[in-house]
């Protein structure tokens, strides 16, 4: 498809909007005042307690060996006989909070609603963790689960990946680390993280405060994860838009909100993947906010979100044996 050069707007969701005034209302300290243990659990508040009930699942933790230690890994088993398609889905957070508590909902939709088995990962974080830990952590999932494919009733030509925001960002990362090696079928991209440490964009201008995702949290999260480190600003495991190349990705999928400051980023994003030759669907959600995967209690937004990305893995993982 042709993505275009610019973003339909429209008034926010109501629903959303609700939420944000009360959010606003209650006059809570900014996120990036305080302790990023204090962080998370705010995030595991929210997703808990703004989401609709998940679908019923079976479920399995594991520990992997990983590049900084043990990796924990949450596995979910649709309900489904004979080998079946993967995907291997990445936590938002900015690189700071998010874990398989905050993505449990999220990950359980999919391995339904897809009907594939859901491979989740609490990679380290900043700042205890900064880059490139998480990148080192989602590259040794995705190998594992490559390996381990056939014993996991897993077809190994079936395998995808997605994530949220900096999920997004590593799942990329992780597609183009393992090219050549790994052959993903697919990539579903939601609001990801591509470049935002470059000149502010419209979106960053128009939605930076008072939108749930604000400049100063950014800011938090890009000093926690970089390490104060200017020079990786533009490191190619970071900045997706400074990548010598997007060709070797598999087919991707990327969702923009239209109320979200990583708009802009992300409509490049998918722009940059499409002309480097590799079949790509843009989907823009304009009465949205970032995160709203997790309110999908106050808004059909999230969930319309959802259900368009897996109705496209879904098509992108039907058949076995073709590539991608």
């Amino acid at each position: 498809m042709t993505v275009t050069t610019t973003l339909p707007s429209a008034p926010m969701d109501p629903g959303l909007a609700g939420f944000l005034a009360h959010a606003a209302e209650q006059g809570n300290p900014p996120l990036e005042s305080l302790p990023p243990e204090i962080g998370r659990q705010i995030y595991r508040d929210l997703a808990a307690g703004l989401g609709l009930p998940p679908p019923v699942v079976a479920t399995e933790d594991r520990q992997i060996a990983g590049p900084g230690g043990p990796l924990k890994l949450r596995i979910y088993h649709p309900d489904a006989p004979g080998t079946l398609p993967a995907l291997f889905y990445v936590h938002g957070g900015g690189f700071v909070i998010g874990d398989l508590e905050t993505h449990d909902t999220v990950c359980r939709t999919l391995c339904h609603n897809v009907g594939a088995v859901v491979v989740a990962v609490d990679y380290r974080l900043a700042p205890e963790h900064p880059f490139p830990a998480a990148v080192d952590d989602v590259v040794c999932v995705l190998q594992w689960l490559a390996a381990h494919a056939p014993a996991m009733r897993v077809d190994p030509s079936r395998i995808a990946l997605a994530g949220d925001s900096a999920g997004g960002q590593l799942a990329t990362v992780a597609c183009l680390r393992t090219a050549g090696t790994i052959a993903p079928r697919a990539l579903g991209l939601i609001y990801p993280v591509a470049q935002h440490h470059s000149e502010p964009s419209a979106s960053m201008a128009e939605n930076g405060e008072g939108k749930f995702l604000t400049l100063g949290v950014m800011q938090w999260f890009l000093d926690s994860y970089l390490g104060g480190r200017s020079e990786l600003k533009r490191h190619p495991d970071f900045a997706l838009l400074s990548a010598p190349t997007l060709a070797t990705l598999p087919a991707t999928w990327v969702a923009t909100m239209g109320h979200d400051p990583l708009r802009d980023e992300g409509h490049a994003l998918a722009q940059r993947i499409e002309q480097s030759g590799v079949v790509t669907e843009h989907r823009h959600y304009p009465g949205a906010i970032h995160a709203c995967i997790h309110f999908t209690a106050v808004s059909p937004v999230g969930s319309q979100v959802m259900a368009d990305l897996c109705a496209w893995l879904r098509d992108r993982l039907a058949n076995p044996g073709t590539g991608h």
